[in-house]
């Protein structure tokens, strides 16, 4: 398996594991986690790798950090649903709209999927944010190589 598909799963693991977390209860912050994974696996690709030139370290880190990105999508709508699940039972106050009580099925079933919906847009963000950051890393990790010397 390639580095670069290797780093992106692994740090991918991690960070849905730790989006489930900041999602649940801080749900605006899961495109930083996204941000810090995709430059975290571009970088560690970049670095197995070993690659003779930037452009392909951005390459290597752009698809290492996009699929960190699509796991950590993952983490994000779970976080998201646990948290309306959270909310709905503990029936705290939301300052804006209602939560729905456990006996109305329609307007529950609304409340996950708008809650899946929010999860997979700030996901998508999150996604993006993650393989630019992992080609930033990936390109600033693969070193300069000297020009070919002609011999003359």
């Amino acid at each position: 398996m390639q580095p670069r598909i290797k780093m992106g799963l692994v740090v991918g693991v991690i960070g849905l594991a730790i989006n489930v977390c900041v999602a649940g209860f801080i749900g605006l912050c899961g495109p930083i986690v996204s941000l810090l994974a995709g430059g975290v696996a571009g970088f560690l690709a970049a670095q197995q790798e070993k690659l003779s030139t930037k452009n392909e370290g951005a390459k290597a880190g752009a698809i290492s950090g996009g699929i960190a990105g699509a796991l950590v999508i993952i983490g994000q709508v779970i976080g998201g649903v646990v948290a309306l699940a959270i909310m709905q039972a503990s029936g705290n106050q939301l300052p804006f709209g209602t939560i729905p009580s456990s006996g109305d099925t329609a307007n529950t079933v609304i409340y996950y999927i708008s809650g899946i919906g929010t999860g997979l847009c700030f996901g998508i963000v999150g996604a993006a944010l993650a393989a630019g950051a992992g080609a930033s890393a990936g390109y600033l990790a693969t070193p300069d190589q000297p020009p070919a010397s002609s011999s003359m």
